[in-house]
């Protein structure tokens, strides 16, 4: 899971509840009924305290009364409310209250993140279900004094491990740059080995403003492999999505985020920065040959941002950040003159070994930590456990059992046409799907290989599973691309709509409407919007929301369970009840 900010924990938080943070992430991801209100209720009880789920009728007027934090039931999730606003009451007594939409937002975090909503959007949203807790005196974590002493514990070692290391690079930094001026112009015996003239030829500015540019960058390029852990940072998150919601980790599990598919980038910067801080502290010699290997970076930050914006059409602001360091240091190199070529003539065996130094203070901890990441993140039994869980997962009565304790939403053709696949199928994948949507082009590409497209070149010909999609859009205004999916498939057929829904999400969302200026389609036939309109009354009906949402013949996808595991169940007959 590698997440402390779960709906429970951040409960906790703002009942001012004592706990500590791993106990209690611990606590709710082993919970076999985390996922539901049912757990919830258990968890806080385990903490003693009082609790009580209900279902709220007059959503639009007691909303304003129920009392902050309290957990929500909101578009197929749980979310922690954490503030609301006050209603608006009549100017004299005796008047009605305002009339019109309601105002103010409602404040709420979802999978830690804050966020917040109009009222009434946040009304439409909302099931009515919530969960209310009332902590006392008596309320904590059990055995919370010896949690905290171990994580007490835990924090010094932390400490101490961060103390000798900022005490080695402080004695480094003194003995190395601060007084190896002083001991080369005395003529001390005990100067620098290799000196590369008689004197010592770097300012302490610069120096120093190396030091610390390198400094930035093995902190960023440790967040940069935290994300790639998928271990939660929470400077990371915010770093990430500087620009947009979207999250770095688009970017850092493309093709192009590793090196011939073996050494990752995010390696790479931590290994490269890492190795300069050592020549810098301990190895000044070598600098000339570490300005040329700067300069050979250059070339990579050009590509990066190509490949960003051409090929990703995404930025990653922790990998920008890399980019500007690498920059940085060629600046600084240039401003103080640390572009130089090496002196050769002064010994060309000592020229040699001192490349291959360099090689090998570069390749070290780049090769160190290529290996030992895949142990951080999976450890030794992983196969082993994938195997046994797949194989429960397989089990039809399990499945079945599963699915039927899903939420149920009724989806039929009435209700979307946008069919693919075998008609007479025992299994129907219904998707919630939006066009723009970036998890819903990852979903439709892997959609695109559960049917077997890739031997056949015809949607689900071949297979026992039959999709029906159902388009959202996050707001009016991009409502156009779902006319044009729909008018696809109505004038042209499954074939050509499949196509067109694949050529989109690769690369269509950039281009907006002028990727259907060409199909010549008539957007008045009056079947579009018939269709259009079920979508959206649908929507609305069932109140879902997040994109893209998996409906087994009209059963929620459990958590536990990917669209790739339905291959095992085709033949399945699921009745409905």
């Amino acid at each position: 899971m590698g997440k402390s900010n779960n709906t429970f924990v951040a409960l906790l938080d703002l009942l001012e509840v004592k706990h500590t943070k791993s106990f209690s992430d611990k606590y709710f991801n082993e919970h076999p009924h985390k996922y539901n209100l049912y757990g919830l209720s258990k968890m806080l009880s385990g903490y003693g305290i009082r609790n009580a789920a209900t279902q709220i009728e007059d959503k639009e007027n007691d909303l304003f009364k129920i009392k902050c934090p309290f957990v929500a039931h909101m578009g197929g999730d749980f979310v922690v409310v954490d503030k609301s606003p006050t209603p608006t009451l009549p100017e004299r007594e005796g008047d009605s209250p305002p009339s019109g939409e309601l105002e103010g937002a409602i404040h709420f975090i979802r999978n830690g993140k804050k966020l917040s909503l109009p009222v009434s959007e946040f009304i439409k949203s909302w099931s009515g279900i919530i969960l209310l807790a009332e902590p006392s005196l008596e309320s904590g974590e059990p055995n919370f004094k010896e949690h905290r002493k171990k994580d007490l514990l835990i924090l010094a070692q932390q400490a101490i491990i961060a103390i000798a290391g900022i005490l080695i690079l402080v004695i480094a930094y003194i003995n190395n740059v601060c007084l190896s001026p002083l001991k080369l112009d005395s003529g001390s015996p005990t100067s620098p080995i290799f000196p590369i003239s008689p004197t010592f030829p770097y300012s302490i500015l610069g120096i120093t403003s190396l030091l610390l540019v390198n400094l930035i960058g093995v902190y960023i390029c440790y967040l940069l492999v935290l994300k790639q852990l998928r271990i939660h940072s929470r400077y990371a998150d915010k770093i990430c999505t500087l620009f947009s919601k979207r999250d770095c980790n688009n970017v850092l599990e493309s093709e192009a985020a590793k090196l011939f598919g073996v050494f990752g980038w995010s390696e790479i910067g931590l290994g490269y920065f890492t190795a300069n801080i050592i020549i810098l502290l301990c190895l000044p010699h070598l600098i000339p040959y570490s300005v040329i290997v700067n300069i050979l970076s250059l070339p990579f930050t050009v590509w990066s941002v190509w490949y960003q914006k051409v090929r990703a059409r995404q930025w990653c602001p922790l990998c920008l950040i890399v980019l500007i360091l690498l920059w940085l240091i060629f600046i600084i190199n240039l401003t103080f003159g640390y572009i130089t070529v090496p002196d050769y003539s002064f010994h060309s065996l000592l020229s040699i070994v001192n490349c291959q130094l360099l090689i090998c203070l570069y390749a070290l901890p780049i090769f160190t930590l290529t290996l030992l990441l895949p142990r951080l993140s999976e450890g030794n039994q992983v196969a082993q456990l994938r195997q046994e869980i797949n194989s429960i997962k397989a089990n039809e009565k399990v499945f079945e059992t599963l699915l039927s304790q899903q939420p149920f939403y009724e989806a039929s053709k009435s209700d979307s046409q946008i069919l693919f696949g075998n008609p007479d199928a025992q299994l129907t994948l219904t998707i919630l799907t939006n066009p723009f949507c970036n998890p819903c082009a990852k979903m439709h590409a892997r959609i695109d290989k559960l049917i077997g497209r890739g031997e056949s070149n015809s949607p689900i010909q071949q297979t026992n599973i039959r999709i029906q999609y159902i388009f959202s859009a996050f707001n009016e205004s991009m409502e156009y691309a779902n006319r044009y999916f729909i008018a696809i498939y109505l004038v042209r057929g499954r074939e050509s709509a499949w196509q067109l829904y694949s050529d989109w999400f690769e690369k269509g969302k950039a281009m907006q409407e002028a990727f259907f200026h060409d199909l010549q389609l008539d957007m008045t036939n009056p079947a579009i919007e018939i269709e259009f309109q079920k979508h959206k009354s649908w929507k609305e009906q069932t109140q879902l929301r997040a994109t893209p949402t998996i409906l087994v013949n009209g059963y929620k996808l459990p958590d536990n369970y990917k669209i790739e595991d339905l291959q095992n169940f085709t033949d399945l007959k699921i009745e409905i009840t």
